[in-house]
């Protein structure tokens, strides 16, 4: 977290309106957990002003308070050492070994990684993996964020090698695995109409 910027943010709280970097700053988490944040519905979906993603910051205490909550106690020695530290505007120092996601955000994930793995590979998986097989190529760069791609991470079928901002909608780079080009070698070529 960038403490120069959460100071900014102190004074003036009522109304005022905060882009994600600020945002982030104030809760406390970086840009990118932020967004994650955002997706888990952890933080309030942000409102538009002038087509740019704002944040209240009267919203944005209760999100605070709810990763403050959510974060584990840390041993009494390891909050005294991190107290110590000087930080600007005189708040008290969160310990850097504290960070989301919590207990809940776990079993939801490994539901997630059951139902997937229970289940057969669905059609937007397989046009997706239909995708490399008509580039011919075993990487693709994709803008998004898609859930069938995470299915098929965890099938193991493909892996994400690099993720470009801006954390709304990244750049993402995909590349196959193994298993992942043996069942695009087993797809049948769609019939052309």
């Amino acid at each position: 977290m960038d403490d120069n910027i959460a100071c900014e943010l102190e004074p003036a709280q009522g109304a005022r309106l905060v882009d994600r970097r600020r945002a982030a700053a104030y809760v406390g988490v970086t840009a990118g957990r932020f967004e994650q944040l955002v997706r888990d519905n952890v933080v309030p979906p942000p409102v538009l002003v002038d087509n740019k993603r704002r944040w209240p910051i009267a919203l944005l205490d209760v999100a605070k308070e709810a990763v403050g909550s959510s974060m584990p106690a840390l041993p009494a020695a390891i909050v005294d050492a991190t107290a110590a530290e000087a930080r600007p505007c005189e708040r008290d120092a969160l310990p850097a070994a504290r960070e989301l996601p919590d207990q809940a955000w776990f079993e939801q994930r490994a539901s997630f990684v059951q139902r997937v793995r229970r289940s057969l590979l669905s059609g937007n998986e397989i046009r997706l993996l239909r995708e490399f097989k008509v580039l011919k190529q075993n990487q693709i760069s994709m803008y998004g964020y898609y859930g069938s791609f995470e299915a098929l991470m965890v099938r193991g079928y493909i892996v994400e090698i690099d993720r470009k901002p801006p954390s709304s909608r990244p750049l993402v780079t995909y590349r196959l695995t193994a298993p992942g080009e043996q069942v695009i070698a087993a797809l049948k070529d769609e019939p052309v109409i």
